[in-house]
């Protein structure tokens, strides 16, 4: 159960980040998550902690999808129409698909990640009940006293804003904010494919924006959790 958790709080990180703020330092508490030994059933959700900044494209204006397939991820999703698509390949035959906003790349993005399962994670039950695995995606900052991760005490802090289920997947809203930064508003999916009764891959989709445009960003990024299909059931 141990494994569980370091999987998807090592998952959580790489899918809240874009692109531009995985390269850059880690804040502690994600350095430390990344840190812990590699697959846990609570550890594989993406506990994400995003830095981008947003402006409104014409392609978010027009608040068009463009569709884009993975190959043998077997998984279509849809990003904003007009944003370049680039793919990394991470340790542990992890792998990300990024698209970004081209007028201002370390900005807004949509992020899909994978990740390897034994065959027994046959499902997202089994990493828990989905607040189980929404508190992945929380900041960690427990401390002796109990308590979670606060701005005053740790320079960062996260609010779940609600839960849902779409397509057998669980999808979360959440806010995520650091000392000296603005507020940033995320929307992720998670879901577990599988072939032949046997688990094959957790992967994730996440939309994020600074909070101050999220209300315009909003349907965009529910268009963009509504695109996700997958030819592994």
């Amino acid at each position: 159960e141990h494994l569980s958790c370091v999987m998807l709080r090592r998952f959580a990180i790489i899918a809240t980040l874009g692109l531009a703020s995985a390269l850059r330092p880690t804040p502690t508490h994600l350095a430390s998550a990344l840190s812990q030994p590699a697959l846990s059933r609570r550890a594989l959700l993406p506990a994400l902690a995003a830095a981008a900044t947003v402006r409104p494209s014409p392609a978010l204006a027009a608040d068009a999808l463009e569709q884009h397939t993975t190959g043998s991820y077997q998984v279509t999703f849809g990003a904003p129409a007009g944003w370049p698509v680039s793919e990394q390949e991470l340790q542990g035959s992890r792998y990300l698909y990024i698209a970004t906003d081209p007028a201002e790349p370390d900005s807004a993005n949509v992020v899909l990640t994978f990740q390897p399962l034994a065959a027994d994670y046959t499902s997202l039950g089994s990493f828990g009940t989905q607040q189980l695995v929404g508190n992945s995606l929380m900041p960690q900052c427990a401390d002796r006293s109990g308590g979670g991760c606060t701005l005053e005490g740790y320079g960062i802090e996260g609010k779940m804003l609600g839960t849902d289920t779409l397509k057998g997947a669980y999808t979360y809203d959440y806010t995520i904010q650091q000392t000296g930064k603005a507020p940033r508003h995320l929307r992720t999916l998670f879901a577990v494919q599988t072939e032949e009764g046997r688990g094959r891959r957790l992967v994730t989709l996440t939309a994020q924006c600074y909070e101050s445009k999220y209300a315009e960003l909003k349907p965009m990024f529910q268009k963009v959790l509504e695109s996700y299909s997958t030819s592994l059931k």
